[in-house]
């Protein structure tokens, strides 16, 4: 899938339906979020219609008048893709400038051991 930034109101329902047991239904986003954002069930069909035209989502006729959605593309894949395009654009593709940008009294201790970890990792894989 070529790189597209999803806007967040589509990401907010793909958090939805990667949390959930596909096939996931208008119904069940409408039930897990629309509600609490305040949204029209027919806000929910356009952003279901969107994220299908963009390749985000499969469509498939469901039990009834209903529609049945199923993920393209899983969380992981959509946040590395994400998380490459961030570096790519604001870091020239540098993953020490990112680190670099983090505030480092922010970072904990854990966090530091999982770098440290990542970085021997890549050591022994050869990168």
């Amino acid at each position: 899938m070529k790189s597209k930034r999803l806007p967040d109101a589509e990401f907010q329902v793909m958090q939805v339906i990667w949390d959930a047991q596909p096939p996931v239904t208008t119904t069940t986003v409408m039930d897990r979020l629309g509600r609490e954002r305040g949204w029209k069930i027919q806000t929910v069909v356009s952003l279901f219609g969107r994220l299908t035209e963009r390749g985000f989502l499969r469509a498939e006729q469901g039990p009834g008048r209903g529609r049945a959605f199923y993920p393209l593309i899983t969380r992981e894949a959509y946040l590395r893709m994400e998380t490459e395009s961030f570096v790519s654009r604001y870091h020239n593709n540098s993953v020490a400038s990112l680190i670099g940008a983090l505030r480092r009294d922010e970072l904990t201790q854990d966090d530091l051991d999982e770098l440290a970890r990542f970085v021997k990792e890549a050591r022994e894989k050869g990168r």
